[in-house]
């Protein structure tokens, strides 16, 4: 399925909703078809690959380089470069912050932390750990990035948890 697919099928969605009467919700689906226009041909993954780095870009003003980045940007980041260090850590600040809307899910914050592993060496990841006000006797990567998993799980599931 591509996103032609999906903008045919939301297009389709409109006209039913405009002669009932609802023509707000169909004028916003005319405008999400027209916003989709210039992304037709990728596949759904791929434009949710690109809504995913958009949200990041906009919540950081870093774009994300998600696995594609040079083998020099990726040392840089291991060896423990201010600037990626500093995005790290905002970002991980910022998925803290929002950890409790259901936007984000278990899977999410799973994929955050292996992104941290690939991304960032020891001393970096340790340093992120810090940033979310984890402290405590952290030796290894490992420990940090079980330590930022549990941190992030558990917010969300005392959330969860007092909301019912």
């Amino acid at each position: 399925m591509n996103v032609d697919d999906l903008r045919q099928f939301l297009q389709s969605l409109s006209q039913p909703l405009s002669t009932s009467g609802a023509k707000t919700a169909a004028s916003d689906l005319e405008r999400m078809c027209a916003g989709l226009e210039p992304f037709r041909t990728l596949t759904v993954t791929q434009f949710a690959d690109f809504l995913v780095n958009a949200e990041a870009y906009a919540r950081t003003g870093v774009v994300p380089t998600t696995g594609r980045a040079k083998p020099a940007a990726k040392a840089a980041a291991k060896a423990g470069d201010p600037e990626a260090l500093a995005a790290a850590v905002e970002q991980i600040r910022s998925l803290y912050d929002r950890v409790t809307s259901p936007e984000v899910t278990y899977a999410t914050i799973e994929a955050e932390v292996k992104r941290l592993d690939k991304a960032f060496g020891k001393d970096a990841v340790l340093e992120i750990a810090r940033g979310l006000d984890i402290s405590g006797t952290l030796k290894t990567k490992k420990a940090a990035l079980e330590e930022i998993h549990h941190r992030l799980r558990e917010r969300k599931e005392s959330f969860e948890r007092t909301r019912f």
